[in-house]
Formats: C-alpha cells, sequence, structure tokens
C-alpha cells in the first residue's frame, strides 16, 4: 500500500481562527489570502482571523474562505514533499480539489466560490428549509422513507451520503418533520443542521443557472493529479464535462461514502483532509476505522502524517523499478520470431533503449518516472509482438510486471489492450 489521498472539506468546517498559523509561518498562505481579498474585495485573512463568526458563517463568504485556505494548506504540504496520488473534495471541496489538480484556475476558483455561495443563500430567502442530519440507520432505510414522504407530496432528499450510517437530508420544514419523527420511530437519531437552506436538493435549482452562467468564460485545463467526481462517486474522466457536473451537484446528494468505497480499491496508505478541522477525517474513520486518517489542520496530526508519508516512501523506494523488471522481460520471453532484421529492430533496438531509461535513472540517483516507465512499457510491448507472444500471455507478464511494482493503477491499458491482442 503506497497511495495517498488529499481530502478537502465543505461548508461545517469553518471557525473563527481558521489558517492563522499557517498565515504567520508561511509567505505563500499570506500571498493566497492578498489575492482573494482583492477579488473578493475585503479582508478575507481579518474575517477567518478575528470573525464575527455570523458573518463567517454567511454561505457566501464560508465557501470562499474554505477554498482559499484548503488550497494554500495543500501547496504548504506539497512544499513538504506531500505528493497525492488522488484528490477528492466533498461538496464546496471538490472546488479546492480541482483547484489543487491545476483544472480550475486559483483567482477563478475564489470567484466561483463566492458566486456558488451568493446563489445558494439566495435560494432559501423567503422560505422554511433546512438539513438534518441522520445517524444510526441505514442509507437504504432512509432512502425508502425518503421515497414514501416524496410520494405524499413532502419535500425532502438525501443531500448527503457521508457513511454506512450518516445520512443528511434536506427539505421544507414539514418534510424534514416528518422525515424526523418516522426515522426516530425505527431507532434513528436525528440532529437539524445550523445552515440556512436545503444544500444540494431541489430547492437549490435556481443556483444552476448562474453557476452555469459563472462557469462559461471559464477555462478548465488537465487534470493533473486523478480527482473524484463526488456526485457519480468515481473519478473524473478526460472526456468528461466539468462544468455542468459541478452545475448538478448543487441540486444532487455528495456520494461520499460511494467516494471513500472507489479509493479504497486503490491500495490507500494515507488519507490527508486539507482545510480547516478534521470532519472528513472523522466522517472517514467511521467508515475504515483502521486506516490513517489524518488532518492537517491538527498538529499532532500534522506530526504523525509525516512520519506515515516518510514510511510510504521508504517503502515505495523498497518496490522493484519498473523499467528493470521490463528489461529482465524482455530477456527472459522466449523467441519465436526468426527474422533477423526484424528481430534487430523489434527487440535489440528497443531492449537498448529500456537499458538507457534504467540507465540515466540510475545515474541520476532518482527512480524512473511516469513517463519513463510509459516508455519501457511501450517498447516492451513492441519486443514482445516482434518476439510473437500470445496477447493471453503478454496480458498475464504486463499483469505481473505491474502488479509487483504497484503500478497496475497508473497504467491500465495494459491489463485490457494487451488481453484483447494489443
Amino acid at each position: 500500500m503506497s497511495q495517498i489521498v488529499a481530502m478537502f472539506p465543505g461548508q461545517a468546517s469553518q471557525y473563527v481562527g481558521m489558517g492563522k498559523t499557517l498565515f504567520v509561518r508561511h509567505e505563500s498562505v499570506r500571498q493566497r489570502f492578498s489575492k482573494a481579498s482583492e477579488i473578493l474585495s475585503f479582508d478575507l485573512s481579518d474575517l477567518c482571523f478575528n470573525g464575527p463568526s455570523a458573518t463567517l458563517t454567511q454561505t457566501e463568504n464560508t465557501q470562499p474562505a474554505i477554498l482559499v485556505l484548503s488550497v494554500a494548506m495543500f501547496e504548504v504540504a506539497q512544499k513538504e514533499g506531500f505528493q497525492p496520488s488522488f484528490l477528492a473534495g466533498h461538496s464546496l471541496g471538490e472546488l479546492s480539489a480541482l483547484t489543487a489538480s491545476g483544472v480550475l484556475d486559483f483567482e477563478d476558483a475564489v470567484r466561483l466560490a463566492r458566486i456558488r455561495g451568493e446563489a445558494m443563500a439566495a435560494c432559501s430567502t423567503g422560505i422554511k428549509t433546512g438539513m438534518s442530519a441522520v445517524t444510526n440507520v441505514e442509507a437504504s432505510q432512509v432512502e425508502v422513507i425518503v421515497a414514501k414522504l416524496q410520494a405524499e407530496g413532502y419535500s425532502v432528499q438525501i443531500a448527503n451520503y457521508n457513511t454506512p450510517l450518516q445520512t443528511v437530508l434536506s427539505g421544507s420544514a414539514e418534510g424534514l418533520q416528518s422525515a424526523g419523527e418516522r426515522l426516530v420511530a425505527i431507532g434513528g437519531k436525528v440532529h437539524p443542521l445550523n445552515v440556512s437552506g436545503a444544500f444540494h436538493s431541489t430547492f437549490m435549482s435556481s443556483a444552476v443557472e448562474r453557476m452555469v452562467a459563472a462557469m462559461e468564460p471559464m477555462k478548465f485545463g488537465d487534470m493533473s493529479i486523478p480527482v473524484m467526481n463526488g456526485l457519480e462517486g468515481r473519478l473524473y474522466t478526460k472526456d468528461d464535462d466539468i462544468k455542468s457536473i459541478l452545475a448538478a451537484q448543487l441540486t444532487g446528494p455528495v456520494r461520499w461514502t460511494t467516494v471513500l468505497d472507489r479509493l479504497s480499491e486503490e491500495r490507500i496508505a494515507l488519507w490527508l483532509e486539507m482545510g480547516p478541522k478534521d470532519v472528513l477525517k472523522k466522517i472517514g474513520l467511521q467508515t475504515f476505522p483502521d486506516s490513517k486518517f489524518y488532518a492537517y489542520d491538527d498538529e499532532a496530526d500534522n506530526e504523525a502524517s509525516r512520519t506515515q508519508l516518510a514510511a510510504i516512501l521508504q517503502n515505495k523506494e523498497r518496490l522493484p523499478n519498473l523499467v528493470g523488471l521490463c528489461l529482465g522481460a524482455a530477456v527472459s520471453t522466449r523467441n519465436t520470431n526468426w527474422d533477423e532484421a526484424a528481430y534487430h529492430k523489434g527487440v535489440v533496438e528497443p531492449y537498448k533503449n529500456i537499458q538507457n531509461l534504467y540507465d540515466k535513472a540510475a545515474k541520476e540517483g532518482r527512480t524512473p518516472n511516469h513517463e519513463e516507465m510509459q516508455e519501457a512499457l511501450a517498447l516492451l510491448r513492441q519486443i514482445f509482438m516482434t518476439k510473437g507472444i500470445p496477447p493471453e500471455e503478454q496480458f498475464t507478464r504486463f499483469s505481473l510486471l505491474l502488479k509487483a511494482s504497484e503500478t497496475d493503477r497508473d497504467f491500465p491499458e495494459y491489463l485490457t489492450t494487451a488481453k484483447e491482442g494489443c
């Protein structure tokens, strides 16, 4: 296990004083707050450090505040050697994750968080809505009760799937009251949340248009680190329309349990929360109590995560070198092609190129990078094909190489196309 996840929180993580220590210690953090304050036309650092709490917790202020601190915190952690394999954000946190991955420009992200908060706040004006946290009841049971209430004409729906036994509801005051009564009757515990509206529900429908308009002129960049899509509980793909997904999230539920389940398949050794407080750490431990969850905002956790990170890096150094494994596979695989010219071009030359990749990394005292490993695999495939290795055997050999070096998640194409005949 050597994969690392950075998690970014959403609303309800804010508190007066958040980020102050980081601000004092790091110039990069001060620069991020300064730029955000310029964009927002008010002193964001003063609001975060001194409050008042009532102003900080206003949705239109909370969202840019959490995003700015989360991104600034992530950048500090990166400088300290934290290099995550995946990013995931809870609701608003997905904007932070996409910013950390390079999809969103920081300035655009601050503007978008502000507009998102304003639009969501406007949806709550003049109507009695809210949210409630439901615990001690499985999500499937909550779904049944919500479906019955909707059939009876009540406005209530699931907003967050946080843990197997924690679900959050959004809806009208009447809908939430009726849902609470029925859930308590089957052993559930229901706690009203101190929020200003029914987030992640159809009550946010009017905010979608403003969100779409705000994103329309924004140029979204390439994703440097894979990010989870919280609306569907899967990794984003290069073909996804991220803008449409972000807009749809305003009225759809956050499938955080699915996000955690999907990431747990990736041999995660460290989960680190990037933002104020430790809400996602606590949720994670409720789902996977034996996993390593930490919150960067907590000094003790921060130190423990560094120790864990050092152990992960040390373990990675012990893993077999994928380029070296490619060299071994190239010479140990039988040959069925006796065309001397074809053999020289398709086996000898590619082998020399793999050797050069291996020697270059060794000379520089490092492990091969992703591009070098990708090139070595492509050269090895050329060698296999020239030698006449059957597709099924190619699949088996690539599987063994990738699993031995724990890179099978990095090069999934060699676990599919090879099996299908390259």
